[in-house]
């Protein structure tokens, strides 16, 4: 069924709660409807902007284009063979919904992803991932409508260009509304356990799937303040990639610096953002309206009806601020609507 909404506010579709207005919210669950849309408002790429959950973007106060929200939410399991099983899931399905649901069933590979906010068919526009993981290492190929062709594609793995918290999906805005998500998960995947405070699973007798998620989510909720109660998109800032000449000058001048190990085909050092942020200064730092969370500097905080320029007048500063004290730049990880 086709919901159309004019002049929608869409507070309470960011995470954010960012005040916007957008000219019109369709929301449709097929495809015969999306094409329908798509031909009767004659919308492109440049009138019309796909939206989920809302947990990845940074929105205006006035959205003068056509909002669209895909929200089919089937999730369709195929065996392979006695251990590896395909999932066949739509792109309105909650992410976390689906993570829980695949763990119920002992399936493996997906649980260190456990708690990420936002839909399925947002998960590989960003390529989510934590604790080692991203959703690039389980995805098969992807089903998308083509805004251009308007025609239904499928886009295999290597053709989604993915890497660190990018894919083809996020450098063409606009033009594949992803329909689907196809993913492979295993009985017997090696569990990923050798980020921070998933080590100390390392080695427990009779270790499951069950259990891995139930820390994960344990070290997010302790981490990361839920966006019901301080509207927030999680880590807003990527974790910066340096040389390794850089990492080790910057180790030499602060011993305690935050890094991960990265595969080693990659010639590069990933840092914590979180910890350049917090000792730049901004951990629980607030200004007006909004804020820098005070267990996490890596998240940004709207704490009563602050607006995108609010937040990105603190996001500037601090860039700037990382800039001067480490020469690093940062990037926000959340679609930024001008």
């Amino acid at each position: 069924m086709i919901k159309v909404t004019e002049q929608a506010c869409l507070r309470q579709m960011n995470t954010l709660a960012l005040p916007c207005i957008a000219s019109r919210l369709i929301q449709v669950d097929t495809v015969e409807e999306l094409k329908q849309v798509y031909s009767s408002y004659n919308l492109d790429t440049g009138n019309s902007l796909i939206i989920g959950s809302g947990s990845n973007v940074v929105l205006p106060e006035i959205l003068e284009i056509t909002v669209l929200q895909f929200t089919a939410s089937a999730i369709k399991l195929h065996p392979q063979d006695d251990v590896s099983v395909n999932i066949e899931v739509d792109a309105g399905v909650l992410w976390d919904d689906l993570v829980k649901a695949m763990v119920d069933k002992g399936l493996r590979g997906i649980e260190n992803l456990s708690l990420i906010p936002g839909t399925v068919g947002a998960a590989p526009v960003q390529n989510i991932g934590a604790y080692g993981v991203e959703v690039s290492d389980l995805l098969l190929s992807v089903e998308v409508f083509n805004v251009q062709t308007r025609e239904v594609e499928t886009i295999r793995h290597s053709e989604c260009d993915f890497s660190y918290r990018d894919s083809a999906f996020k450098q063409n805005p606009g033009q594949f509304l992803i329909l689907k998500v196809f993913l492979n998960l295993s009985k017997i995947r090696p569990f990923t356990l050798g980020y921070g405070e998933l080590k100390p699973l390392l080695g427990r007798k009779n270790l499951n799937v069950a259990a891995i998620r139930a820390r994960v989510i344990e070290v997010r909720q302790a981490k990361l303040p839920d966006p019901k109660v301080l509207p927030n998109v999680g880590s807003f800032f990527k974790n910066p990639l340096v040389s390794f000449k850089q990492a080790e000058e910057l180790k030499a001048q602060y011993p305690d610096l935050v890094s991960y190990q990265l595969p080693l085909n990659v010639q590069s050092v990933k840092l914590a953002a979180g910890w350049l942020i917090d000792h730049a200064g901004w951990k629980g730092h607030r200004e007006s309206r909004v804020g820098v969370h005070d267990q996490q500097a890596l998240v940004l905080i709207n704490h009563a009806g602050g607006t995108q320029q609010e937040l990105l007048s603190l996001v500037g500063k601090i860039k700037h601020s990382v800039w001067e004290k480490f020469q690093i730049r940062l990037e926000p990880e959340p679609v930024i609507i001008i």
